[in-house]
């Protein structure tokens, strides 16, 4: 991590790829996966090369998610506060994960609980539901980190963070529905689909939910509709475009091709999902996050 006068703290769910960290000031809290009553930290104990081989072996392997708990955030904060005056706390969508609520938690435990007796915070925190997961979230976190290492403020860098995820998008494809019904992060009318019909929906995930722009029966389909979406959306604005599999390397870089052909892509990233990010979309899980390029995200 490099050092600077504010430093982020995420979550290993924001899926930033490892090369994109370098000589930021970021600190990544791993997310647990309980995997066969065996628990592991997210890309640290469990990478994804491991989960996905495991789960294309056993379809029915038994697997869970959690959140960081506000201890364990607060141990990133404290040992962030040794090296910063400023901490920025950026995380998935409060509506989709339960992590925005457990840092608020870690931060009250830092500055001492309201009304109790608690001192003037030292370091600032800050705070940012992105409203959205995977590398949109990513764009919110690596906008933060790189107005720190340029040195602003706590305050600053946290406005940047919510300034990108105003504009960010995301939009994601599931082979399978069996994670993302399990989630309990997706409308009822999934579930249904997930009961009655085969299919391969197209997905937006963003402002704390999940909808479902379109479902199509088959896979190729669903990727085509999410291309078409996407870049009727991005029009003729220069972008920062991630795009991101679960064990899908071919099929994200054929997409990655095809989106720089129908839109004018400043940097594409190709990021693969951790195994908790995995655990909730199934294998073959392909996505797509967007940012105006002017912002500087990339």
């Amino acid at each position: 991590m490099a050092i600077a006068t504010t430093v982020i703290v995420t979550d290993s769910a924001s899926d930033i790829p490892h090369h994109l960290r370098e000589g930021l000031p970021l600190v990544v809290v791993p997310v647990t996966l309980v995997l066969d009553g065996q628990v592991y930290r997210d890309d640290v104990d469990m990478k994804a090369a491991e989960f996905y081989s495991r789960l294309a072996a056993d379809p029915n392997l038994r697997y869970s998610t959690s959140c960081p708990s506000p201890g364990e955030i607060l141990t990133a904060y404290r040992e962030t506060a040794t090296v910063a005056d400023g901490i920025v706390s950026v995380h998935l969508g409060s509506g989709l994960s339960g992590t925005r609520a457990a840092a608020h938690q870690a931060m009250e435990l830092l500055w001492g609980s309201p009304g109790g007796g608690g001192h003037s915070p030292s370091p600032a925190v800050e705070v940012v539901d992105t409203g959205t997961v995977g590398m949109a979230c990513g764009f919110c976190v690596l906008a933060a980190a790189r107005a720190a290492r340029a040195g602003a403020s706590a305050a600053e860098a946290a406005a940047e963070a919510r300034r990108v995820a105003s504009r960010v998008s995301m939009y994601a494809v599931v082979k399978t529905l069996r994670g993302v019904a399990c989630s309990g992060r997706v409308p009822s009318v999934v579930g249904y689909f997930v009961a009655k019909i085969p299919i391969c929906p197209v997905l937006r995930i963003g402002d704390n939910r999940v909808r479902l722009i379109r479902p199509e029966r088959t896979y190729s389909r669903s990727i085509a509709r999410m291309a078409a979406v996407a870049s009727h959306e991005v029009g003729d604005t220069l972008v920062d475009l991630a795009v991101m599999h679960a064990a899908a390397a071919e099929e994200a870089t054929a997409l990655a091709e095809h989106m720089r052909t129908v839109c004018d892509c400043r940097h594409v990233v190709i990021s693969e999902f951790t195994p908790v990010m995995g655990a909730h979309t199934g294998l073959g899980l392909l996505g797509l996050a967007f940012c105006p390029a002017e912002l500087g995200v990339l």
